[in-house]
């Protein structure tokens, strides 16, 4: 049964976990088409090779793997996707490529832990499952119940807090991701790091779990489901050395992108104190606004987060794909800076003018109001809707010294008030993040946050 799983993990997609941040789109919308074809051959071929080892099944496997690939091809980009996962996952499952891998990952870690637990018996393999298993079940409940205190008792105090502001978010957008009936199916080590001085020391399990995932949002009073899985999840649970014991520090998706990670963003993250992670899937994904409105539970993306405190309030940056499968590879990337303020606009749109016919006919969304403002030059870079006209002229940021700022940056930037929420976006393929950051700052001393 191991090989199985195993040969299969490496394009399955999940769910937010509890703790795992969720893989979401980790793996970009690509592989989630590649599972649909991925899946029925890998099984089959799998089968096949428990079954019929010999001429006749893998002759059989190629058989059926071709003749499924094949009926997907001609069906545009997708097919195309489709069939690559069919001609992949036949032969995978029948030789079990991934399996032997996984295997010998397995084997490799778990001599280098019987030759640490030698010398030290804190490196004992079956007092390192029992912790994973310990800390498995409390870090569900945990997330589940917003119980940060109890957190600090297993995690690194940088994990901890990271996880806290995570939870933060959520309570924010007055969700909650209930994690009912969590079980660890299966754990193993991966990699382990025995170094000479304890305090260095490192450990990752992988960790097969299954649950019954469920977002909520409070919407009047009352909780309703966002997203339910029920689906098993994939993750490496990474573990650093303190005493004798052994405490989380991170958790990260085994189906995550590594080509989406982007290693200026997490410098940026460290030189500003701020925590990154490179997918946590919907679970933050806003539902308000116009920006947001093509966005998907199951489909879009939410990549390069980071987050953290600036004047006593929730920043976060991120990229924002609302449709991954699209087959437009121009298809929008947004990067988008935002703060949850303390008090409310209503709903307003200033938008950068992206010139042309299309700025000058450009039509007010559903709901809003189109405005123009007494200052020429904003009317002439920019476009204004609102749902609340009395509230335009209150909002502390359009003003002059702001939005010539704004106008300055390298790329174009367009701002969205959503209830409390305000964003800063642009899809501009030059934008930065230290120079989102900025201008998020300068909303601060303008606004007198």
């Amino acid at each position: 049964m191991t090989n199985l799983i195993t040969s299969a993990q490496p394009l399955v997609e999940t769910f937010a976990r509890g703790g795992g941040g969720g893989s979401g789109g980790g793996s970009g919308g690509g592989g989630i088409i590649i599972l649909l074809g991925y899946l029925p051959t890998h099984f089959w071929g799998a089968f096949l090779r428990r079954k019929m080892r010999n001429p006749a099944g893998l002759a059989l496997m190629i058989i059926v793997t071709i003749a499924y690939g094949l009926g997907w091809w001609f069906f545009g980009a997708v097919g195309f996707l489709v069939s690559l996962g069919a001609f992949l996952g036949g032969p995978a499952g029948y030789f079990g490529w991934f399996g032997k891998v996984s295997e010998r990952i397995r084997k490799k870690a778990q001599q280098e832990i019987t030759a640490a637990a030698s010398t030290d018996p804190a490196w004992n393999e079956e007092t390192l499952v029992n912790r994973v298993k310990q800390v498995f079940t409390a870090f569900q409940n945990d997330w589940s119940t917003f119980n940060t205190a109890n957190l600090q008792t297993y995690m690194t105090p940088a994990y901890a807090n990271h996880t806290r502001l995570m939870l933060l978010a959520l309570q924010q957008r007055q969700r909650r991701n209930d994690v009912q009936s969590p079980s660890l199916l299966e754990t193993y080590p991966t990699d382990i790091e025995d170094e000479a001085s304890n305090a260095q020391d490192r450990v990752t399990f992988f960790v097969h779990g299954k649950a019954h995932d469920v977002l909520l949002e409070k919407v009047d009073g009352q909780e309703q489901q966002l997203f339910v899985d029920d689906g098993e999840f994939y993750e490496y649970w990474h573990f650093v050395r303190s005493g004798n014991g052994w405490l989380l520090d991170d958790i990260s998706q085994y189906t995550a992108d590594k080509s989406m990670a982007r290693n200026d963003v997490q410098a940026f993250a460290a030189a500003n104190n701020l925590y990154y992670s490179l997918d946590w899937g919907w679970l933050l994904l806003p539902r308000r606004g116009q920006l947001f409105g093509k966005g998907k539970f199951g489909t879009s993306d939410i990549n390069n987060h980071v987050i953290g405190m600036y004047n006593n309030l929730l920043v976060e940056l991120y990229t924002y794909i609302p449709n991954p499968n699209s087959n437009d590879s121009n298809a929008a990337q947004y990067v988008i800076a935002q703060v949850a303020l303390p008090k409310r606009y209503d709903s307003l749109i200033v938008e950068a003018k992206a010139g042309g016919l299309s700025s000058l006919f450009r039509r007010a969304p559903k709901g809003y109001n189109k405005l123009s403002l007494e200052w020429p030059d904003f009317n002439k870079r920019y476009t204004v809707f609102a749902t609340n006209v009395e509230q335009v002229t209150a909002f502390e940021l359009l003003q002059p010294v702001y939005m010539e700022k704004l106008f300055a940056l390298p790329f174009k930037v367009s701002i969205e008030v959503a209830d409390n929420v305000v964003y800063l976006y642009t899809k501009d393929k030059k934008a930065d993040y230290n120079l989102m950051y900025g201008i998020l700052k300068d909303a601060f001393k303008e606004m007198k946050l």
